[in-house]
C-alpha cells in the first residue's frame, strides 16, 4: 500500500494569551504527551511492519511525537527508518513569532489587515508566507514520495504544514487552508500524493 498518512504533534502548553508560536522550538506539553500515547495505542498496531518510512519536522515537538507513536512492541521487530526535515517544519512567522494580535498591531500598524486581505501571500517582516510554506512543504514531501515511491509513510507536522498540504491534494486555494480542520493529534490519509 503506498501512500501518506499526516499526523499533527500533540498539544502544547497553554497559551492563553495567545502568543504566535510558527516555528519556534516549544515542546508538547505533558497533556499532548498523553494524547499522543493514546494515538500510539489506537491507531499505530494497524501500520506495524506496513511502513516504508516516518518522515517528521525537525522541531523537537514532532520528532518527541514521532518518539511516542513509535515506542510500542510492534515497533521492535522491524521499526521504520526516522528521518528529521527542515522543510516540514511550521511557518516561520518572522518578527511576529512570540507577540500576541495587539503586540504585532502596535509595533506593525496596519500588517495584520492586510495579512487579513491576503493571507496566502502575505509576508511578516523576516518570515514566510503560506505560499512559500505550501511550496517548501510540497517540495518535502515529493522528495520523500520519490525515495519511497511504493510505500506508505508516516509524516509527522504542524498545522500550517499540514493544513498547505491538504489544500494543494484536495485542490482548494491556499486561502481556505485555515478551514480545513487540525486539532493536536488528528490524523489524515492522502492516498494519491
Amino acid at each position: 500500500m503506498n501512500g501518506m498518512w499526516l499526523v499533527r504533534h500533540g498539544a502544547l502548553p497553554p497559551n492563553p494569551e495567545r502568543r504566535i508560536v510558527g516555528n519556534r522550538d516549544i515542546p508538547l506539553s505533558d497533556a499532548g504527551r498523553n494524547q499522543i500515547r493514546r494515538l500510539a495505542r489506537d491507531f499505530m498496531p494497524a501500520l506495524a511492519g506496513r511502513l516504508a518510512a516516518v518522515v517528521s519536522s525537525d522541531l523537537g515537538r514532532c520528532r518527541e511525537t514521532t518518539s511516542i507513536l513509535l515506542t510500542g512492541n510492534e515497533w521492535a521487530a522491524s521499526p521504520p527508518p526516522v528521518h528529521a526535515e527542515p522543510g516540514l517544519r511550521e511557518i516561520d512567522m518572522g518578527q511576529w513569532q512570540g507577540l500576541t494580535r495587539n503586540e504585532i498591531e502596535q509595533r506593525f500598524p496596519g500588517q495584520y489587515a492586510v495579512r487579513g486581505k491576503d493571507f496566502a501571500r502575505f509576508r511578516p517582516e523576516g518570515g514566510e508566507s503560506f505560499a512559500c510554506l505550501q511550496e517548501r512543504a510540497l517540495e518535502a514531501v515529493q522528495r520523500w514520495r520519490r525515495q519511497y515511491p511504493d510505500g506508505l509513510v508516516l509524516v509527522v507536522a504542524h498545522a500550517g504544514v499540514i493544513r498547505c498540504l491538504l489544500a494543494h491534494y484536495m485542490a482548494l486555494p491556499l486561502e481556505e487552508a485555515l478551514n480545513i480542520p487540525q486539532e493536536y493529534g488528528c490524523r489524515t490519509f492522502v492516498p494519491e500524493w
